[in-house]
């Protein structure tokens, strides 16, 4: 039995990796119902499927339960049905008709987009292994397309669903609290990931075209903070063409109080902005510049500190304010810091070559990624490029229940940074001297730290965060 992949499906095979394995596996597992055969795939048997973020080599990069049971239960609303010969490889090993199933699983699974490269099944579930170098292949030259069109981690929206996103109005003294400011800043970065998603955003205009029935169904939506309460005036609704939600962002707590904190919006920048100056001093040897250029640089990372202190947490839950720098390891500082590790380690790659040391970098498709055998480089490609688009998916899944993930953001770039400085610690990525054995070598990693290097910073964006170049 083969499962062929539509065109559509082929279509959308690098804008989320993750959905699409967990779209050909529910494929394969399920029969659709055959009075409607359009029917979407249960979202419960789609989470059953886990991705792996640890343990790669000992677990695989994904899971799922064996128990036919748990698939049936989930498949009486849509009248899916299981394929008798997907869950017969889950039968006892060593029946002959148990193997005969992996290997037609395999079979199938081997020509995927993001093909499987063997199964393992254990304590009643089923554990899935990719063909990781060429996964890696594909998924490292889709990111550094070189072309003004490389579109990796925006997802392909339905034309028809469309939103109107209602302007916060502050006054300048509710910029300057905390509070208000928390909720601006959620709005503005959902606003980025809602264009990075290519939803259809539209304006007050079509908003009252729906109100009088007539245009596609549009979801109103407005952010606003605890602090103001909830909101006084109701919109009207008609039934299916307009819909609204309201996404209530926490307070800002002081840790000593444990009250709504009194620290004004500017206090608190130019508070971190001197927390930034005396970590980069002591903790990463930076000398103190009494120049723009360096001031400049503190003030940036002493907003970028502020997004992160505010943002970290669920929207919905209060924060509290960082106090005499004391806040997360992962904060804003370690994340820049390895960014401009990124560009220190990039600019003299580019030295090497232009002083006669490397060759140029050869073309990508010329590159023997089968050279990436560390974990770390895998878990860099797997956990963090492959997942990326996933995470913009996750972010607003239930934006229409008035609920949001930015706080995965935030911890999707410090445990990012985190796993490349433990790889720029432990691999030696730049040869001391020109060893022609050793330059593919150099020449796969360094593809691989500008794939890094291109969604760390488009991580970064989504937050208005601009890379650091030096630090």
């Amino acid at each position: 039995m083969e499962i062929k992949e539509s065109k559509q499906t082929r279509s959308r095979e690098m804008s989320n990796p993750t959905a699409l394995i967990t779209e050909n596996l529910c494929s394969y597992l399920l029969e659709k119902p055959r009075l409607f055969p359009d029917v979407n795939i249960p979202k419960k048997a789609t989470n059953f499927i886990r991705p792996h973020r640890e343990k790669l080599k000992m677990q695989g990069e994904f899971s799922f339960p064996c128990r036919s049971e748990l698939w049936n239960n989930c498949c009486k609303e849509t009248g899916h049905k299981l394929r008798n010969i997907a869950f017969d490889m889950f039968k006892d090993e060593g029946l002959d008709v148990s193997i005969n199933a992996r290997q037609t699983f395999l079979k199938t699974a081997s020509r995927w987009a993001f093909p499987i490269e063997r199964i393992k099944i254990d304590n009643e579930r089923c554990f899935l292994y990719l063909q990781r170098h060429a996964v890696m292949t594909m998924l490292l030259q889709q990111v550094l397309k070189n072309n003004d069109t490389n579109a990796y981690g925006k997802l392909e929206k339905n034309s028809k669903q469309r939103i109107f996103f209602s302007r916060i109005n502050q006054t300048v003294d509710e910029i300057e609290e905390l509070t208000f400011y928390r909720a601006k800043l959620l709005e503005d970065i959902l606003r980025r990931v809602f264009e990075y998603s290519k939803w259809t955003m539209v304006t007050e205009e079509d908003v009252e075209e729906v109100k009088q029935g007539r245009g596609e169904s549009v979801l109103h939506l407005q952010v606003t903070s605890a602090a103001r309460g909830p909101p006084i005036n109701s919109v009207v609704i008609p039934p299916s063409k307009l819909s609204a939600a309201t996404i209530r962002c926490g307070i800002v707590i002081d840790p000593i109080t444990g009250k709504l904190t009194k620290l004004k919006t500017s206090e608190y920048l130019n508070c971190r902005s001197n927390d930034m100056c005396l970590m980069a001093m002591h903790k990463y040897g930076v000398r103190v510049k009494d120049d723009t250029r360096f001031s400049t640089l503190m003030s940036r990372l002493g907003a970028a500190a502020v997004t992160v202190d505010l943002m970290e947490v669920r929207f919905s839950s209060p924060v509290q304010i960082i106090r005499s720098g004391k806040g997360s390891t992962k904060g804003a500082a370690f994340i820049l810091y390895n960014s401009a590790r990124l560009e220190s380690l990039l600019r003299r790659f580019d030295e090497k070559v232009e002083n006669g040391d490397y060759e140029g970098l050869p073309p990508i498709e010329s590159i023997d990624f089968t050279l990436l055998d560390e974990e770390e480089e895998w878990q860099l490609v797997f956990c963090y490029i492959f997942a990326f688009p996933n995470l913009i998916e996750n972010c607003l899944e239930q934006v229409q229940k008035g609920i949001c993930a930015v706080h995965t953001i935030v911890r999707f770039l410090g445990d990012f940074a985190a796993l490349f400085s433990v790889y720029y610690r432990r691999i030696r990525i730049l040869t001391q001297e020109t060893r022609q054995h050793l330059m593919p070598y150099v020449y796969a990693r360094i593809y691989l730290v500008k794939a890094v290097r291109e969604i760390l910073n488009k991580a970064l964006a989504l937050l208005d965060i601009e890379p650091v170049h030096f630090m």
